[in-house]
């Protein structure tokens, strides 16, 4: 007798298309028969965990399916998971004969069948109160539909008795943010849920083995009674999955940019060993003049490793990208090995003719390391000075009545506001040292009326350095806010940082403190260096700011050389024009007829023998465009707006690009470079970034997902937490100066 195929219907079973009725048990999905001799000794074994059961036709396959719910292997290992009971509606079953079949109750939805020790009988346990009912089949379920009209811990009642569809969520599909199901036919989708918490471990820095521990699969199962476990296996398909998903979009969204791409490196450590991992990233100006910093690529550097083999990574990088001809600039930090990169780079790029300018605007240096310097040689100076400070918070906070006695004092004697707590400080972030010694000099006449209490306090001269200290690391402070406020800060925003930094130092140096006498040769000579490489950039960005232009580029030479300025300002001025000619070339190459189109008449076949006849022709078309000023005069002849007015400069030539055609695409580029090779949040650690010993363990590919997705997902949520706050230590509430929380510069110890 011919069987016909079977096909496969809602509820788990497989039924054959013939009027025997004859249907296959899902438990054969998870068993495979073994070979006998007796057809009536057959057996079956588990294909997770490998137990072998007695497989009869009198025997069933009821206890192959109670097996399947507490394979342990099977939770682990399987990836879709089975619906051992039912679905969660009623599903009639059609066994293609017209014959309807069997209902299964939707009250299978809220209660959970298992058997006696004894095996003897069939129970249901409701699962919001965990009251145990018959469950045999000649019982039927209108009991059960009763309990759950009155059930006292169900949380959303039936909405009238008799209702066909109250023991069931609605019926309407529900909705992800992005318009797709997670729950289709009122049955949950694993790989939807699978894929949130793949989102959760990937923005929360959360171990992948998260989704095999008990306490989560708890949490789980309570929540949503309908999930099943699954292993980590599947949550890191579904990271990768994810990255070349998001990675194809990244790519596309940079090779559609209507600019340059300006790139960066940033070295990282392996936190027990003394591997090097590279990170790149690309920065440029999109559609819609924002300005977007993405992560390229995550990957360890294979020693022996210099210059020259980082430099053939990274060209093979822009090769794999195709923003080869795109490429404007390469932002550096002090890496021993990156002077030597940058220049095979350039030698690469420069023979393949696709850099601007020659490639005069291909290096850039970091400003984050400069500021990185000062910071721990200012620190140095008064290291053992800061272990007493230390020890006086410790002092105050080592009990509520010592600590209430310190700021009653403050408050009743002494008149001041008790706005601040004392806190020690982050070693490795000087912004914390820093507020901590903001706070301690605010509270200094209460530190000195403690010395009446025999405690062994800082002297006068030891309060004087911390003074000076304090402004120091005050104006690295407010340069890193100005700069760093914005998630992508514009490359117009440095010089004035680069200014502000110069005369403080100057300031200090005139003044009579002889302790910071070599210290302060050290920073400026670390000035100096910066300065040199990188002021023609910094400078051509700033005169694109419509509230700076030349007119604040002479003032800063002015603070910088005295008055002797002339040369300087008209290098940066002829640098500006020159590109600026170059950019004109391009466009009039792209704009440009082609060739025998010359509005030009070159028809010498009129009959005319007067060659020169079209001469007055051209001269009128010459003597217009001589006489023409070009953009960026124009530009430049306009008043500057105020200098400490709200400008967003992108938004300015986003508004003004019908204006400037060709010279807001030169703003596009030029404002895009980064300066910095740093992100907002881990602009004030002293020293690189880590990866943690597990993260270490891991495979590179794996690594390289994970810190890529991160940052592009960070990025699609536009999370407030990614710019600086920049509120004044002095002016904050009690809590204030403690959200640095959430430092990225050594990940945990997740994945």
């Amino acid at each position: 007798m011919e069987i016909d195929p079977p096909i496969e219907v809602e509820n788990g079973i497989l039924e054959c298309k013939s009027s025997h009725k004859k249907k296959r048990s899902v438990a054969w999905d998870h068993f495979e028969k073994l070979p006998t001799q007796n057809k009536d000794e057959g057996k079956a074994k588990c294909k997770h965990c490998d137990v072998i059961f007695t497989s009869t036709p009198k025997s069933g396959t009821s206890h192959l399916k109670r097996h399947i719910e507490r394979c342990t292997k099977r939770l682990v290992l399987d990836i879709k998971p089975i619906q051992m009971e039912c679905v969660f509606s009623e599903v009639e079953c059609d066994n293609g004969s017209g014959v309807p079949g069997r209902k299964i109750s939707k009250v299978w939805y809220e209660f959970e069948k298992f058997r006696t020790e004894d095996l003897d009988e069939q129970k249901a346990r409701c699962k919001h109160c965990k009251m145990i009912l018959s469950a045999a089949a000649k019982n039927g379920t209108s009991h059960l539909k009763r309990h759950l009209d009155k059930c006292p811990k169900r949380v959303s009642g039936p909405s009238s008795a008799g209702d066909a569809g109250q023991y069931l969520p609605s019926t309407s599909s529900e909705k992800r943010v992005d318009g797709n199901n997670y729950m289709q036919n009122n049955q949950l989708d694993p790989y939807e849920v699978a894929r949130y918490i793949s989102l959760c471990i990937i923005e929360g820095a959360h171990p992948f083995s998260l989704v095999e521990e008990r306490g989560f699969r708890r949490m789980m199962s309570k929540a949503c009674p309908q999930f099943k476990p699954f292993s980590q296996s599947l949550v890191r398909k579904e990271v990768f999955l994810m990255y070349v998903k998001e990675r194809d979009n990244v790519k596309e969204m940079i090779v559609k940019a209507p600019g340059q791409v300006c790139l960066m490196t940033n070295y990282w450590k392996a936190k027990d060993t003394k591997d090097e991992y590279l990170c790149i990233a690309g920065q440029f100006i999109d559609h819609n003049w924002q300005l977007q910093r993405k992560v390229l690529c995550f990957r360890a550097l294979v020693p022996p490793y210099d210059g020259m083999s980082i430099a053939n990574d990274v060209a093979c990088l822009l090769s794999q990208w195709s923003i080869e001809h795109k490429t404007f600039s390469f932002t550096i930090d002090d890496a021993p090995y990156n002077e030597s990169m940058v220049s095979n780079l350039q030698r690469g790029l420069h023979a393949k003719k696709v850099l601007l300018s020659g490639g005069s605007f291909l290096k850039i240096c970091s400003y984050a390391p400069v500021l990185d310097l000062i910071a721990k040689s200012t620190l140095k100076l008064v290291d053992d000075v800061l272990d007493k400070v230390r020890d006086l918070v410790k002092y105050v906070n080592k009990s509520p009545i010592q600590r209430k006695k310190f700021f009653d004092l403050a408050e009743k004697r002494l008149q001041l506001q008790v706005r601040h707590r004392l806190c020690l400080d982050t070693p490795l972030r000087w912004n914390t040292t820093y507020r901590l010694l903001d706070h301690v000099l605010y509270y200094k006449t209460v530190f000195i009326h403690l010395k009446e209490l025999d405690q062994d306090l800082i002297n006068e001269e030891e309060w004087q350095k911390l003074s000076m200290v304090h402004k120091i690391l005050k104006m690295l402070y407010d340069v890193t806010c100005m700069i760093l406020g914005t998630k992508c800060p514009s490359a117009n925003l440095y010089l004035k940082g680069v200014l502000m930094v110069h005369s403080r130092m100057l300031e200090i140096a005139r003044g009579p403190h002889t302790f910071l006498t070599d210290t302060i040769k050290e920073m400026k000579a670390i000035f100096d260096n910066y300065w040199h490489q990188n002021n023609l950039i910094l400078s051509c960005a700033a005169i694109l700011d419509p509230r700076y232009k030349v007119k604040f580029v002479e003032y800063c030479y002015m603070k910088l050389y005295g008055c002797n300025i002339g040369e300087h300002v008209g290098k940066v001025v002829n640098t500006l024009y020159c590109l600026f000619a170059e950019y004109k070339q391009h466009a009039a190459l792209d704009s440009s007829p082609p060739a025998g189109s010359s509005n030009v008449n070159t028809d010498f076949a009129s009959g005319s023998d007067d060659v020169f006849e079209d001469y007055n022709q051209f001269l009128s078309v010459t003597s217009r465009s001589q006489g023409r000023k070009s953009e960026l005069d124009l530009y430049l002849e306009e008043p500057s707006y105020d200098l400490n007015s709200d400008l967003d400069v992108l938004e300015f030539w986003s508004k003004s690009a019908m204006r400037y055609p060709e010279l807001s695409v030169m703003a596009r580029d030029m404002l895009s470079i980064p300066a910095s090779t740093v992100t907002s949040k881990s602009a004030f650690n002293i020293g690189s970034k880590t990866l943690s010993s597990v993260q270490r363990s891991m495979m590179p590919e794996t690594v390289q997902a994970l810190i890529c997705l991160q940052d592009w997902l960070c990025a699609q949520g536009d999370s407030a937490d990614s710019t600086i706050k920049c509120e004044d230590p002095s002016d904050s509430s009690e809590d204030a100066g403690f959200d640095e929380e959430d430092d990225d510069s050594v990940l945990t110890d997740s994945f």
